[in-house]
């Protein structure tokens, strides 16, 4: 999806918000309910990644634990959103990585290291989501096999490349994370033209402008900006 299209379906992603999260939420406290937790009332945070559907961000330092979901993939107001059974399976993955933080993991299931190892794996067989790191279309759907992901230790050629994944997006993450413009600075957007920065949300990931072009305020993604603009100055458009 290009910059023109995901600016045509920002404000009706944006009013997706409120139910979406109503949404999340409303999972969450049946799964707290089931294992006394509080997923429910962690912070959930959206964006307009194009690469990335969802995360969970421990509490570590200054990070802020929150999930966080791109409005792209969850949001109703896209041409091909997910399915039901497939947005209730994001939902459940991300759930997934806040339990294993919060809960105790027996040790029969921590041969596997890596943030989609075998404690991962685990709490995907207690809540349902299916064991795999990435979003696979019909995933949800099919027979979830946690016994041979749970009782094959041996020899997972994968673990370090998923590792070596994880590393790569905590990098992107910091630095997509960084700010880059002021309160009150002027910028360029290719198609509202100028503005005006009035606020700055920096979000996990990401980080979100609230610009004024005249009378209106619209919240725009900065590295999403940032690419519009280097396209911009390369095509001479």
């Amino acid at each position: 999806m290009d910059w023109k299209e995901i600016e045509k379906v920002r404000p009706l992603l944006e009013k997706d918000e409120a139910v979406i999260l109503a949404d999340i939420r409303a999972v969450y406290r049946k799964l707290d309910e089931r294992f006394h937790l509080h997923g429910a009332e962690i912070p959930i945070t959206f964006g307009f990644e194009e690469d990335v559907l969802g995360s969970y961000t421990p509490k570590n330092g200054s990070a802020m634990e929150c999930f966080h979901f791109s409005l792209l993939f969850v949001g109703y107001s896209v041409a091909n959103p997910l399915k039901r059974s497939d947005r209730l399976d994001l939902y459940l993955h991300e759930y997934a990585h806040y339990m294993q933080y919060h809960m105790e993991i027996p040790k029969e299931y921590q041969f596997k290291p890596g943030i989609h190892g075998s404690a991962w794996v685990w709490c995907c067989s207690l809540v349902g989501a299916a064991p795999t790191p990435y979003y696979k279309v019909g995933e949800s759907l099919m027979k979830k096999n946690y016994e041979k992901k749970l009782r094959n230790p041996i020899n997972d050629r994968y673990v370090s490349l998923k590792d070596t994944r994880k590393r790569e997006k905590e990098y992107q993450d910091k630095k997509n994370s960084k700010v880059m413009y002021e309160v009150g600075e002027s910028l360029r957007h290719p198609a509202f033209g100028m503005g005006v920065v009035e606020a700055i949300e920096q979000l996990t990931g990401s980080v979100r402008l609230h610009v004024r072009f005249g009378d209106e305020i619209k919240k725009i993604d900065q590295q999403w900006l940032l690419k519009a603009i280097r396209k911009m100055e390369q095509t001479g458009r």
